[in-house]
């Protein structure tokens, strides 16, 4: 048996919200032949529920929140690490302070997002909702993730977000600039190690692991892999590190399916 770990947006699915149908197709004849697909990616439960409602995707198991929460195809946690409330609070308090920029934090439960002095209830499609953003955080159980980004897409505000919480909680939580946003999850969460840590949990012969992504965040996840791959289009710092190129993602399954190990053209 091969497993396939393979990021979400932008991978899997393009910014439009679809899938290609070649990539389903293969997905689902990797499938039918008895391999498992796990989905890796940095949203948490809701969003990830949400993208599938529109955009159905075969998966046996997905590794959320960046490698903080790992469920199963039913949607129940397998593994859960969630980040100290008090550091949370405070990574809020600081970004909520700047104009433009969203800010988000999903409990497990709920998520919600927050603009310019608007709570926004992202589990309802981001639905503006008449409730004091800073009381929720302030009141949730935990922290899952949070994240951040500027609403123009620009990065000065967000990355002196970023560096506040590199700062003050470099040695509690990991951070991770992808394009435009910021993901803040549980101190040693990574793909990769979310990607260990289901494979310590499942009971099943895995013969070869193979993994795709386009980002930064998936480097850890590229990197634990058997053959870990990245597309043609990537930036080029993180082709530079990734050893082997596609075009698509349907072109790692067929190499999965044709039992030859060989490199694909770099």
């Amino acid at each position: 048996m091969k497993i396939l770990f393979s990021d979400f947006d932008g991978t899997l699915i393009e910014h439009n919200q679809t899938i290609t149908p070649r990539n389903l197709e293969m997905l689902e004849t990797l499938h039918q032949q008895g391999h498992l697909i796990v989905i890796c990616t940095g949203r948490n439960i809701k969003e990830f529920q949400a993208g599938l409602e529109i955009c159905a995707v075969p998966f046996d198991y997905a590794v959320l929140n960046n490698g903080g929460h790992i469920i199963n195809r039913h949607y129940e946690t397998l593994y859960e690490k969630v980040i100290d409330k008090t550091i949370g609070i405070d990574i809020l308090n600081h970004t909520t302070q700047y104009k433009g920029l969203w800010s988000y934090f999903c409990d497990g439960e709920e998520t919600y997002g927050y603009k310019d002095g608007y709570t926004y209830d992202h589990t309802l499609g981001n639905k503006k909702v008449d409730k004091d953003f800073m009381a929720l955080y302030q009141e949730a159980r935990s922290f899952q993730i949070i994240a951040f980004n500027q609403d123009d897409e620009g990065l000065y505000d967000t990355l002196h977000c970023f560096d506040y919480i590199r700062q003050h909680y470099s040695d509690q939580v990991e951070v991770y600039l992808n394009t435009y946003y910021v993901d803040v999850v549980p101190k040693g969460c990574s793909k990769g190690t979310g990607m260990q840590e289901l494979l310590n949990l499942i009971d099943e012969n895995i013969e070869k692991v193979y993994a795709i992504g386009d980002s930064y965040n998936d480097l850890s996840m590229i990197e634990e892999a058997d053959y870990g791959y990245t597309f043609k289009h990537a930036d080029e710092d993180i082709k530079q590190t990734t050893d082997l190129h596609v075009n698509y993602v349907y072109e790692v399954i067929e190499k999965m399916l044709g039992g030859n190990d060989d490199e694909l053209e770099r």
